[in-house]
C-alpha cells in the first residue's frame, strides 16, 4: 500500500493527458528495423521489457503514448519493441547482453550499438537521456572506447560515468567516480554538465549537502525548477520513509527536515511540512491528530491526498471502532478530489477500513468459483475454512481463535476468506477436490483454484499464524513441495522436508513417498537420527511394510544408534496402534495371527509397559472371536491394566456392546462402573 501511494504522488505531479500521437512502435523483425533505419537515414530505438516488469508497463501506458514523445522520436527513429522471453526476443536479449528491464538501446544501421538506457524514468528525462544518445560525443559507445584508450579529459571523464549511469553500468561508474574525484573540485561539481550524477545524490549525502549549501550557484546553473524538484521529492520520500521501522529513532530525521526547511523558500514547501506533521503524529500514534488532519483535506492539487491516506493507513489496525468510523465518513470526500482513473484504488482503500471494522476474520459470502475470481483481482490467495457442524474444534476456532486480533489483522491484510460446511452445498465437492479427511481443514488455495498449502486441525492464535506463513513460504508450503515433487525432485533432504509435511497434514501419499526415500538411503543413512523419522512415524511403515521389517530385523543397530529409550517406544506406538485399530473397528486386514506376532514380540522385547499392550492386545483377540460373552470376561480382567489408554478403550468398545443382550449390556454397565 505505501509503495502504491508513492507512486500515485509522483504521477500526480508529473501527469498529463495522452494522445494518439505517440511513439511509432513498428511490428518488424530486428532485421527489418534495420533495413527501414538505412533506407530512412534513421538509428533504430528497440525498447526490451517483460510482461512482468512494472516499470516496463510504466514506461509503455505513461510516457510512449504521448504526444511529445511522438514528436521527439519519430522523426529520429525506426522504434521497434521485443519481450525478451519470448520470440525473436531471447536471442535479442543474448545478443545485446540484456540483465535489466527495461533496458532501451540505441542502434545504428549496422547493428551496432550506440547507446543504451536501463530504467524507466518521466518522458523529460528520457529525452534528455535519449538525446544524450543521440550525440556520439556523449553517447555510451563512442566513450567507452574513448576510455578505453586512456585519452579523457576531465569534460569527457563526466560525460562518460553520466552515460555508465544511464546504462546502469554500477561497476564502472564506480571506478569513474573515484576517476573524477582525484581531479574535480568543488565548483566544478556545481556546473550544469555535472548535475545528471549529483542529482543522484539522496538526502543527507555529501552531494546532497553540497547543493543544500550552495543553492543560489545551482538554482543559476542548472535551473530553479531542476533543483526545487531535486530537494522537494528527495525530502518527500525520506518523510515516507520516516514510517519504516530502521528510521531514526524519535523522528530525528523529520525534526532535521523541518529545520532545514524553514530556511528554504521551495515549490511544495507547504506540502513538505504538512506531511511532516502527520508523519510526527504517525510516530507519536496521536490518532486523533492523524484523523483530524486528514478530514481537512479539501485538495489533491500537491499529493495531500496521498499522503492523508499514507497516515490513515499506519494506523488501521490502531484504531478504535469510533475511529474507523470517522475514517470511513471520509470516502466520499476523497473520492470527489482523484481523478476516474483514481478512485478504483481510492473505494479499493476504504473497502480496507471495512474490513478492519469486522469483529475478527472477514470470512466473506461468496462461492468457491466468486472467490477465486476476487482473489484473482486483488492479488491474494484465498483462505478457505473447512468445517462441519458438528466439529468441536471448528468452533473453537470461529469463536476464539478467528476473533484474535492478530489473527484478524494477518488474514484480512494477506487473504480472501471464505467458509464453507463441507457436508452442505458445495462442500462435498471441495472435500473431494482436495483430499479433505478431517475437521477443521484450512486451505491455502492460489488464484488459479491449485492448492497452496493445507493446515490440519485447531491451534492456538500465534501457533495458526505461524502455520499460515509457512504456507506463504515456497520452501515450506505443500503445493509448491508437490510441484518440485511431481517435476522430478528426488533429492534426499527434500524428500525428507516434504514427507514430513505430508504426516502433519496426514496425506496418504506420506507413505508411497517415505518408500521411496528409504529405497535410495545407504544403511549409513538408515540408520543414521537425520533418517530416524521414516521409521519413528508408524504411519510412515505399517507391519508388513519394507521399512518395518528392516527396523525389526536390525533392533540392535538401531539401538545403539537412536537409543533403546527412543526405538521401543516406537515400536510401543506401532503395536498400539494396530491394536487399536482392531478394538475401534477401524482395520479389518489384522487377522488373529498378527496379534499373536506382536504378543509374542512385546514379551521377548521386554517394553515397559509390556503390561499395558498385553491387556490392550487380549481384547483385541477377544473382538475377533466375536463372543460377547468372552469378551466381557476378558474385559473385567484386563481393563484395569490398561493406564492412559483405558478411557479411549472403554469409548469403542461401547459401541461394540450397544448391540448385545441386556444382561450383557448389564454386564457391561457394571465393568464400566468398576473402572471410573
Amino acid at each position: 500500500m505505501k509503495n502504491l501511494i508513492f507512486i500515485l504522488i509522483f504521477l500526480s505531479f508529473s501527469f498529463t493527458a495522452l494522445c494518439q500521437g505517440g511513439v511509432n512502435f513498428e511490428q518488424l523483425t530486428f532485421d527489418e528495423a534495420l533495413s527501414k533505419a538505412k533506407a530512412e537515414n534513421k538509428l533504430v530505438f528497440m525498447d526490451c521489457y517483460t510482461t512482468w516488469c512494472a516499470p516496463c508497463k510504466y514506461m509503455a501506458d505513461n510516457v510512449f503514448p504521448r504526444e511529445e514523445a511522438g514528436e521527439f522520436f519519430n522523426p529520429k527513429f525506426v522504434s521497434v519493441k521485443f519481450d525478451m522471453e519470448n520470440g525473436e526476443g531471447k536471442e535479442l536479449a543474448q545478443k545485446f547482453g540484456v540483465r535489466a528491464y527495461p533496458t532501451f538501446l540505441i542502434i545504428r544501421p549496422d547493428g551496432s550499438v550506440q547507446h543504451r538506457i536501463v530504467g524507466g524514468v518521466n518522458l523529460d528525462k528520457f529525452i534528455e537521456i535519449a538525446e544524450r544518445g543521440l550525440n556520439v560525443k556523449t553517447s555510451f559507445d563512442y566513450l567507452d572506447r574513448l576510455h578505453e584508450k586512456g585519452k579523457m579529459n576531465k569534460k569527457q571523464l563526466i560525460s562518460y560515468q553520466i552515460a555508465l549511469n544511464d546504462a546502469y553500468e554500477e561497476e564502472k561508474s564506480n571506478k569513474v567516480a573515484q576517476e573524477l574525484k582525484s581531479i574535480l573540485k568543488e565548483k566544478d561539481k556545481m556546473q550544469k554538465e555535472y548535475w545528471p550524477i549529483l542529482e543522484k545524490e539522496s538526502f543527507g549525502s555529501d552531494g546532497f549537502k553540497l547543493v543544500l549549501n550552495n543553492l543560489s550557484t545551482f538554482r543559476k546553473n542548472v535551473g530553479k525548477e531542476k533543483i526545487d524538484n531535486y530537494l522537494f521529492e528527495n525530502y518527500f520520500s525520506t518523510i515516507g520513509e520516516s514510517l519504516n521501522a530502521d528510521a531514526k529513532p524519535h523522528g530525528e530525521t523529520l525534526k532535521q527536515i523541518k529545520s532545514e526547511l524553514e530556511n528554504l523558500d521551495i515549490d511544495g514547501k507547504d506540502v513538505l511540512l504538512s506531511t511532516i506533521e502527520l508523519n510526527q503524529a504517525c510516530l507519536m500514534s496521536d490518532i486523533n491528530k492523524i484523523i483530524s488532519i486528514a478530514e481537512k483535506i479539501n485538495t489533491n492539487e500537491n499529493g495531500e491526498l496521498w499522503s492523508a491516506m499514507e497516515a490513515l493507513g499506519f494506523i488501521k489496525n490502531k484504531a478504535s471502532k469510533d475511529d474507523l468510523k470517522r475514517i470511513l465518513r471520509l470516502e466520499e470526500q476523497y473520492m470527489n478530489l482523484v481523478e476516474d482513473d483514481n478512485k478504483e484504488f481510492v473505494k479499493d482503500y476504504f473497502a480496507d477500513f471495512k474490513i478492519a471494522m469486522i469483529d475478527g476474520v472477514n470470512f466473506q459470502d461468496l462461492s468457491f468459483e466468486e472467490a477465486l475470481e476476487i482473489a484473482n483481482q486483488q492479488g491474494r490467495f484465498l483462505f478457505v475454512d473447512c468445517n462441519t457442524s458438528w466439529c468441536e474444534p471448528c468452533r473453537y476456532m470461529e469463536n476464539v481463535v478467528f476473533k484474535q486480533e492478530n489473527v484478524r489483522n494477518f488474514m484480512n491484510a494477506n487473504f480472501v476468506c471464505v467458509k464453507y460446511d463441507l457436508e452442505k452445498g458445495e462442500g462435498p465437492m471441495l472435500a473431494k477436490r482436495f483430499g479433505i479427511r478431517s475437521f477443521p481443514t484450512f486451505l491455502l488455495v492460489e488464484p488459479d483454484g491449485s492448492l497452496r498449502h493445507k493446515i490440519v486441525g485447531g491451534t492456538d492464535s500465534e501457533s495458526f499464524v505461524a502455520l499460515v506463513k509457512e504456507g506463504l513460504d515456497d520452501n515450506t508450503a505443500l503445493g509448491s513441495l508437490m510441484k518440485k515433487y511431481d517435476n522430478g525432485e528426488r533429492d534426499k533432504k527434500f524428500l525428507a522436508t516434504y514427507i514430513r509435511t505430508l504426516v502433519e497434514l496426514d496425506e496418504p501419499i506420506a507413505k508411497e513417498v517415505a518408500n521411496e526415500l528409504f529405497k535410495i538411503l545407504n544403511d549409513e543413512e538408515r540408520f543414521s537420527d537425520d533418517y530416524w523419522f521414516v521409521f519413528g512415524y508408524v504411519e510412515l511403515c505399517p507391519y508388513n511394510s519394507e521399512i518395518a521389517k528392516f527396523l525389526t530385523a536390525n533392533l540392535s543397530k538401531f539401538y545403539q544408534t537412536i537409543g533403546k529409550e527412543k526405538v521401543d517406544s516406537r515400536l510401543r506406538d506401532g503395536y498400539m496402534d494396530d491394536i487399536m485399530k482392531v478394538i475401534s473397528g477401524r482395520e479389518k486386514d489384522i487377522d488373529m495371527k498378527r496379534l499373536n506376532v506382536i504378543g509374542q514380540e512385546i514379551k521377548t522385547l521386554k517394553l515397559s509397559d509390556e503390561k499395558t499392550i498385553l491387556s490392550a492386545q487380549l481384547i483385541a483377540k477377544a473382538i475377533k472371536m466375536n463372543d460377547v460373552d468372552r469378551l466381557l470376561i476378558v474385559c473385567e480382567k484386563e481393563i484395569p491394566n490398561l493406564g492412559t489408554c483405558k478411557d479411549d478403550v472403554v469409548y469403542y468398545l461401547s459401541g461394540y456392546f450397544g448391540k448385545v443382550s441386556d444382561v450383557q449390556k448389564a454386564k457391561w454397565k457394571e465393568i464400566q462402573d468398576a473402572n471410573q
